[in-house]
This record gives structure tokens, sequence and C-alpha cells, in this order.
């Protein structure tokens, strides 16, 4: 499944192994980045407030403070899946948390501090509890994530035990998105479906009369429905959105419609009446999300999707008027045109209302977080904060994929290689964060995004550091170097091959203004004598993915991946490498080995830099694991049996101090 693929995580989750240090250690460490990332599929608020976002990737967020600080709900507190699609909230009980994930529904009865499994199967999407009796409750269960085969089940014992409920009359062929509940009526209630992330099916709403059993389709005349909601002063009336001009490629399901793109209210007396109420004269043809106002009866805003406004009605929908825009509104550290999007999981499940506040609305896009205290006037972002101009540093929402982390000669200055996030710089030591992608090489991010995958700084030179750049993580990466800490770039790379590079590495002991480097491009090892101005191939591998130099001998330098580990003893030079490793450290091979998580290999080469010809190696897969040489990779000690070993690290202070990450 893609949202596993992307597990070269040693910032988002992972497990520490380690001999020798103090437990004191851990208490002065504290996450560093700038914030965001994605993708998050969905997001829910509590009826005190508690915010909980759903991740593609790293579980679940929660805020307990209205978005201004976050933790991780993981493994650690009993969630064992990592990709969690739907959340729902009891309305009675604050301290009830559910969360829909591809292994079925995990609930908290601490305000999710911990979390059990209470159904074992299932891709869910979406659940909720009515508010009659806080008992009875519905979730949007699908066989698997690409399938589009939706049922409801039910829960009649606050969410304990569950079973499908839903019968023949719900179309097989349904991916459902969100289920509403009437607050009045614990039986009556309406689904929503369309197309997710994963799988699509017929944007449509259906309506049941008797707790989910028989299911009729409603508002069939319309279109192509993007969104619904109940009107909360008077559940006998529903808004829903239809799509228009679809101007993204990604959808599948949802055709463009010239008679679309417009808000309907139905209205319910013992059959259902509808009537359009936004036209060219005034709102226009748009793809809109629906927010209804809680404590404002007669008020009512649509995001439009496609031009990020925010447009509102205080007479029922009869005249509009536009209140912001993503020009308006705080974009964090990136730009207006990268921002306030929708989610990957479905348009309408972009947004939550705060049952503790009708004034405020959390919004979540494809990588960020955000939220309006004042009823959509201005949005500010919930990710990242400013800590002084131009700096930012995250707020503990980090759902972003970090393949590689470079510090500079005084440490001052930390460099990290992100997927999606791309480029990011630090010159006060990791406390705050500067975006350094530069726009001329990742596409259509614009600058406020891309993607790279290696980066290294000189162990010399302060202001000397190099980085890969492109706009997707699959296509050819242009290799870049500064001189000035990262403030500019200047294409290098003469020689490269078209292709994806990783493992970036500076010899310590070439000349310092002529260093000698090492990288690896589509599983093949290149060498520079030049600054990584020019290059040439010196192993034909065909799948070395890192590259290490010892530390206090430059000519031994070694290069390891699917291919098993290699080792030059002249400097890396043509010729000169043969396989060292052990068989185990070998695995398979793939086109592009980051994000396949059927790849298996040596993921890191540590040479001690206390000690010469002491090497560590990692390598993903079964039964591998970290390995230790202490005669420059002659022999081998197996000293941890990991199946997710991803990197290691050694003090430079205390060799026998030891890090080990694992995914």
């Amino acid at each position: 499944m893609y949202y596993f693929l992307a597990i070269v995580l040693f910032i988002a989750a992972f497990s520490t192994y380690f001999t020798n240090v103090s437990s004191d250690f851990f208490d002065i460490l504290s996450s560093t980045n700038p914030g965001g990332g994605g993708a998050f599929s969905t997001v829910g608020v509590g009826p005190t407030g508690i915010i909980v976002v759903a991740s593609d990737l790293s579980g679940a967020y929660r805020s307990l403070d209205g978005g201004a600080s976050w933790d991780a709900i993981g493994s650690f507190r009993g969630l064992t899946v990592t990709h969690v699609s739907g959340v729902g909230f009891n309305p009675l009980d604050a301290s009830v948390i559910f969360l829909g994930t591809e292994e079925g529904i995990f609930k908290s009865v601490n305000f999710g501090d911990t979390f059990y499994n209470v159904l074992d199967q299932g891709y869910i999407t979406d659940i909720k509890i009515s508010k009659i009796d806080g008992l009875t409750g519905y979730a949007a269960y699908h066989s698997q994530f690409n399938m589009a085969d939706g049922q409801v089940y039910k829960t009649t014992n606050g969410g304990e035990s569950w079973s499908r409920v839903s019968n023949s009359t719900l179309p097989s062929n349904l991916h459902i998105l969100k289920i509403v509940v009437d607050p009045r009526d614990k039986n009556r209630l309406y689904i929503l479906a369309g197309e997710g992330r994963f799988a699509c099916g017929p944007a449509v709403l259906y309506q049941s009369f008797d707790g989910g059993i028989n299911w009729q389709r409603i508002a069939s005349g319309v279109g192509q429905i993007i969104d619904m909601a109940l009107d909360p002063h008077n559940p006998d009336v529903i808004y829903v959105t239809t799509y228009g001009d679809v101007w993204d490629p990604g959808y599948y399901c949802i055709t463009d419609d010239p008679y679309g793109g417009y808000l309907y209210k139905g209205t319910f007396t013992g059959s259902w009446s509808w009537v359009q109420l936004t036209n060219a004269s005034n709102l226009g043809s748009r793809n809109l999300i629906i927010w209804v106002d809680n404590d404002q009866p007669g008020t009512l805003r649509v995001i439009d999707t496609d031009s990020k406004e925010l447009w509102e009605s205080t007479n029922g929908g009869l005249n509009w008027s536009m209140i912001g825009d993503k020009y308006d509104w705080g974009t964090g550290w990136s730009i207006p045109e990268m921002t306030y999007s929708i989610t990957f999981n479905g348009d309408s499940k972009t947004i939550a209302t705060d049952p503790s506040d009708p004034d405020a609305l959390i919004w979540v896009d494809s990588q960020f977080v955000y939220a309006t205290r004042d009823d959509g006037r201005y949005f500010y972002p919930l990710h990242t904060s400013e800590v002084s101009p131009g700096k930012w540093r995250s707020t503990g929402i980090d759902n972003i994929v970090g393949f590689d982390v470079a510090i500079s000669a005084s440490s001052r200055y930390v460099y990290m290689a992100l997927a999606d996030v791309g480029c990011f710089r630090s010159d006060d030591y990791g406390n705050s964060w500067q975006n350094c992608n530069d726009l001329n090489y990742v596409g259509t991010w614009n600058g406020a995004g891309g993607n790279s995958i290696t980066v290294a700084t000189d162990p010399d030179r302060d202001n000397v550091v190099w980085i890969t750049q492109s706009e997707e993580i699959e296509t050819s990466h242009t290799l870049l170097r500064s001189y000035n800490y990262g403030s500019s770039w200047n294409p290098v790379g003469v020689g490269l091959g078209n292709g994806i590079p990783s493992g970036l590495t500076v010899d310590r002991n070439s000349p310092v203004n002529s260093r000698t480097m090492f990288i690896t491009v589509d599983g093949d090892v290149y060498k520079s004598e030049d600054d990584g101005y020019s290059w040439s191939m010196v192993l034909n591998c065909n799948g070395c993915r890192f590259t290490a130099v010892d530390f206090h001998n430059s000519n031994v330098v070694y290069a390891g991946g699917e291919a098993g580990l290699w080792r030059s003893l002249n400097g890396g030079s043509l010729g000169s490498w043969i396989k060292i490793g052990l068989p185990e450290m070998e695995g398979t091979s793939t086109a592009f080995f980051l994000i396949d998580n059927d790849w298996e290999g040596v993921t890191s080469i540590r040479p001690d830099p206390s000690r010469e010809g002491v090497v560590y190696v990692t390598a993903l897969g079964s039964g591998k694991g970290v390995y230790k040489s202490l005669d420059f990779g002659n022999s081998w000690e197996k000293i941890l049996t990991d199946n997710f070993a991803r990197d290691i690290a050694i003090s430079p202070l205390n060799p026998n101090h030891i890090f080990v990450a694992t995914s």
C-alpha cells in the first residue's frame, strides 16, 4: 500500500536501542523541525474541543489545547496501525474517542491516552455516535483500503462491539466518506459517498430512517454531490453542494458537470424537495464545502475548494459575500498558492466544527492543519508557529518523511532533506527552521515544497552544503551546491546519471577546497574530486544506495544497498571494489527503494569516528539488523536482530554510546 511505502521515518516514528546511556540524556531531547508535512486524511473535534487529526502513515495526532500543541497517538498508546482514515467522538462523553483504521476501529475511554481494538477488520472511513444516548453509533466499513464496497456497521453499546446492519438496499459500489446522524433520532442517518484517496464510487447521498438497515437514495437530481450538512436548528433541512468544473486531474470518478457547482437546500415534509441557493449572479458555479453556523440560525458558509475562498450568507443562502481567502489568512512557512487545499481522503472530510466553540472551524488539507476562531474571518496554521520573523518550529503535528539530515562544522546550521516539504535549514542549532528550496528545481511546488533525498555538509567549511532537489520523489533529481549556508544554490553534478540519488558522502580528509565525494544514482556509485561539480561512475553496483568513507583512512570507501555491502581500498576508484558483506545483508531489488515496503538490504553504513577500521551497518529485512566490524569489514558480528533497522549513530564523545533507529 502506497501510504506504507515512505517509511524512511527517523523523525515521525522510531524505536531506539542504546548501550550505557544515562536516562537523563533523554530528558533533554525534543522534537525539532518546521512542522506540517502530510498527508492528513481527516479531522474531528470532541465535545470539549479535543482535536484529533488522522494521518496516512504516522497514526493520529491529538491536541488538548485547541491546536496550540500536539502529541502523537501511536503504538505506545495502543494504536497498532499506522494509517488512520476516520475519527469519531461520543458527544455525551468527551473521554471517548474512536479511530477508524485499515484494521478496524480503536477506542479510547481516557481522552486518547490509550486505545484498544473494538473491531479488528475493515477500512473505516467515518464513525458517528448518536447524541440521544451515547450508545448507538455507526461506522463506514470497507473490506480494504482500495475497495468501493462500503457498508454500514452499528454499535448499541457505546462502541464496544460492532456488526453490519445495512442490507442490500445499500448499493455494493459505494466508497462512503461521511456519516451524519440526526440529533433528534438515533435511527435516522445519512451517508455521503464519493471519491477518496484510494477508492472511488458515485458521489451520492443516501438516507435510512430505521437505524441503518434499509436505505434510499435522495437528492438524485442535483448532480454529483461534494458535501452535505444538516441544519442544526432544523434537522429536516439538509444542504448539499455539487461538483461543477473539475480542475484536479486526480479525480477518477468525478467528471466535469456544466450544470453543477451549486449549493442546494433540501426540506423534508414527508418527502424531500430541493431548491438551488446559488447561481451565477451571486456565488457562481464552484466546488463547495459546507459550514452551517451552530449558533446563528440562517447563517451558513461555504468554502470554495478551487479558489480557496470563504463565502457567507446570513439570510439562509439567498445572498452571499466573500469574507476571506487564502491571501488574507496565515500560511505559516508556505505560500498562499500551496495552502488551504483539501484532504486526499475526500473533499467532505476536510473540515470539522468545534462543538465547544460555535465560532471555530478546523481545516485539514493534504499537508497542513488550520483553524479559525472568528467565524472564518481569519484562519491560521496549527502545525507551525513563528519563533521569530521568518523562522518556524513545529507545534508537534509532524507527519513528515525525513530522508536525511546534515549538521554543519560548527553545529549551528542544520539541514533536512524531506519528502514533499523539500529543503529546510536551521541557523540556530535546530531551534527554528527556514525554507531553503530552490524554486528552479521543484517545479509546481513554487519553492514552497519539493522533494529532497540526500544532503551533506562540509566537515570544515561551515558555509558549504550539498542537497538534491526535484519536483517528485520518483523523478530525476538535480544535485545543488551552496557556498552561503543554503541561502542560494547552484546546480552541480556534471556526469551524474539522470535518476534517483541517495547516500551523499564527503571525504573529510580530502582537500578542503576540492572535496572528494561519493553518491549513488539509481543504484550505481559515482565519485567526484572537485567539490561535487563533476562525477564519474566508479561502481556499476546495480543495487547500492548508501556510501561512507572511513573517518581516518580515505582509501577505505563503502557502498551498500539491496546488492549487499561493497568496499574499495583504493579511494573508491574504478575497478577497486569487492563485495564484503554477509549474504544476509543483501535484499530484493526494486526500481525505487525509498518508498517500497518490499525492499530489503543495507540501509546505512557508519564508520566509527573514534576508531579506524570499526564500521557499523544496518540492514532492513526479515532476520536482518545491525552488524559490527573491527577490521574494515573483513569479518562481522551481528549485534542486534531487528527486521526494520534503518540507521545507526555512534557518539563522537564515547564510542560505546550507540543509537539505532527502526521504522
